[in-house]
């Protein structure tokens, strides 16, 4: 019977994971065929980039997976009567639930090693692919009619970005003057050019005007017809960089997030105590340990979700069958549309939770380990209870009118 039940879960389960990460990649694709159509990237680059993107999502559409087979299985078992059978045979509902849960655990402990050490890499190498992208053409950082704020001391608007040859029209940007009124310059068209030695993106306008105020005397205004203007936009270095060194939480291991923990710790305990020793600062200085404080127990909490986040999400995948097996039996339903159905709706409700706590948890309103495990904490309690009440033995269709039989 253990293995008739896997071997009923193995079809649905294989179809569920395709066409939810379908849905989940469609986003994705527009994205792409943007940048192979409209902005000229190599066929090779997007492709890369669409299978260092599968990753991210194959790590929300597993658990997915599982409830819906989980539903399909049980919800055409009950429905074919055979559950009935079953339990006529002296096989209650927990027995049957032992091999699916086995699987849960397989997929759990599979699904932690691929979140903790093959996304984080995907992760990195996506980042670093989009920066290669962007170095070779720097006008993909600009999209039309929107304010770009990239560049410190700039703020830049181009009406038309050509994608294809870094070709910019109708420019407008405002520039920031040290102790002195901003400058506006306008421009009938533009050249972008990545200048990586330097740290400069060198941008090159002709056939424009630039104006300002005199630094001395607002009421003194300047005027100036240029054909051509060139501009050396800043960069950060880590920008310019193809290939990054450094990471972020989601390009990180578990080992490598609790290494920056204990480093941020270490950082913390002198500021802790200069704050301790108060009465030799000044209220300034106070609020300014309090604020070096604050904003590094920030950067702890966001590890710690991060940590969490990976093991809790594989963790769903029991906690779907749980949920499931009870759900299953009472819908008597096998059917692939609203197993999918059901099995999105919940999902919707974990990853909602999901968020709200990642979003509580950085705020300090909640800890980081129960706004990651609180959805599975909910869902794990309501599929309890619902298997519980399905495992009696109890003939609950007596409470049932016979009008609605």
């Amino acid at each position: 019977m253990d293995r008739y039940l896997l071997r009923e879960h193995l079809a649905p389960f294989f179809f569920a994971l395709v066409v939810t990460t379908f849905i989940l990649l469609m986003d994705k694709l527009f994205q792409l065929i943007d940048l192979l159509i409209v902005k000229r990237v190599a066929g090779m680059l997007v492709l890369k980039i669409f299978t260092l993107s599968l990753p991210s999502i194959l790590a929300l559409t597993m658990p997915m997976a599982v409830l819906v087979a989980v539903l399909m299985t049980f919800g055409r078992i009950s429905g074919d009567n055979e559950l009935t059978a079953l339990k006529s045979a002296g096989l209650p509902l927990a027995r049957l639930l032992f091999a699916p849960a086995l699987a849960g655990a397989v997929l759990t402990l599979g699904l932690y090693f691929f979140t903790d050490r093959v996304l984080p890499e995907a992760n990195h190498s996506l980042k670093n692919t989009f920066m290669a992208i962007s170095s070779s053409k720097p006008a993909l950082r600009l999209k039309d009619n929107t304010f770009v704020s990239d560049f410190p001391g700039y703020n830049i608007l181009v009406g038309k970005v050509d994608d294809r040859n870094s070709r910019l029209h109708k420019v407008t940007i405002y520039e920031s003057v040290p102790n002195g009124y901003p400058r506006t310059i306008i421009a009938d068209e533009g050249q972008l050019t990545m200048m990586p030695k330097q740290n400069v993106l060198r941008l090159e306008l002709w056939r424009g005007q630039i104006h300002e105020a005199d630094a001395s005397d607002p009421r003194i205004y300047h005027k100036m017809d240029f054909n051509t203007h060139v501009i050396n936009l800043p960069l950060d270095p880590a920008t310019v960089q193809t290939v990054r060194s450094q990471r972020g939480d989601r390009e990180m291991t578990s080992k490598m997030m609790q290494s920056q923990i204990s480093q941020i710790e270490q950082t913390i305990s002198p500021v802790r105590a200069q704050l301790a020793d108060s009465s030799r600062l000044s209220f300034w200085q106070k609020e300014q340990y309090r604020q070096d404080i604050h904003n590094k127990t920030s950067d702890i909490r966001r590890y710690q979700v991060e940590i969490h986040k990976k093991l809790a999400i594989p963790f769903a995948c029991l906690v779907f069958v749980l949920l499931g097996v009870p759900l299953g039996s009472m819908t008597r339903k096998g059917s692939m549309g609203a197993s999918i159905g059901m099995a999105l709706g919940f999902f919707m409700l974990y990853w909602v939770a999901l968020v709200g706590g990642e979003e509580l948890a950085d705020r300090q309103i909640m800890s980081p380990w129960l706004a990651m495990w609180l959805a599975n904490i909910i869902l794990g309690a309501c599929g309890a209870l619902l298997f519980l009440w399905q495992n009696s033995e109890a003939d609950l269709r007596k409470f049932i009118p016979k009008k609605a039989e």
